[in-house]
């Protein structure tokens, strides 16, 4: 499956289980807040949050998502594995303008109408998760393939693993 986020602020993106993440942070959340809640909601395996750029760089970032595949010796710019769980047979793909809006207003959800195309369909359970970019959105440069800017494995696990305690290749 693939997918095109060219609309939005793309400085984050997010895989986000819409059914079980808590959303609301604030009405007048400070960044820090924002950024310990995504830990938070990333240790219960509700949510995986990427900084895709240092300098804020918009791009409409191509995405390839693959179910079981190998990717181990590819050539690429970085690459991180986490964990999430999927309790209504999908997740999305939301970028930084459809979680702000849920963290400051009680009334916005996830998917907003930036991501509601961006679903992603799965068995329920835990799963393995595998980011793997090529595009480094600073630099303007590719390592490795150039047809996905980013290519998202999911392998299905019998338990939710650790996450790390922030948000994935932040620079805060």
């Amino acid at each position: 499956m693939k997918y095109c986020l060219d609309r939005g602020d793309t400085n984050f993106i997010a895989l986000v289980n819409a059914d079980r993440y808590d959303s609301f942070v604030d009405e007048d959340w400070q960044f820090e807040e924002l950024l310990q809640h995504f830990s938070d909601e990333m240790q219960a395996g509700r949510i995986l949050v990427f900084q895709m750029t240092e300098e804020g760089i918009e791009h409409s970032w191509k995405i390839e998502v693959k179910f079981g595949a190998s990717l181990d010796d590819i050539a690429c710019f970085r690459k991180v594995q986490g964990y999430i769980e999927v309790t209504a047979n999908k997740l999305y793909i939301a970028d930084y303008d459809c979680l702000t809006m849920a963290a400051q207003f009680r009334d916005e959800t996830i998917p907003g109408s930036n991501s509601a195309n961006h679903v992603i369909a799965l068995n329920n359970g835990f799963y393995q998760v595998e980011v793997v970019q090529f595009y480094n959105a600073d630099l303007n440069a590719y390592t490795g393939e150039s047809e996905n800017d980013i290519v998202i494995n999911f392998k299905e696990v019998h338990e939710l693993g650790a996450n790390g305690d922030q948000v994935i290749w932040c620079s805060y």
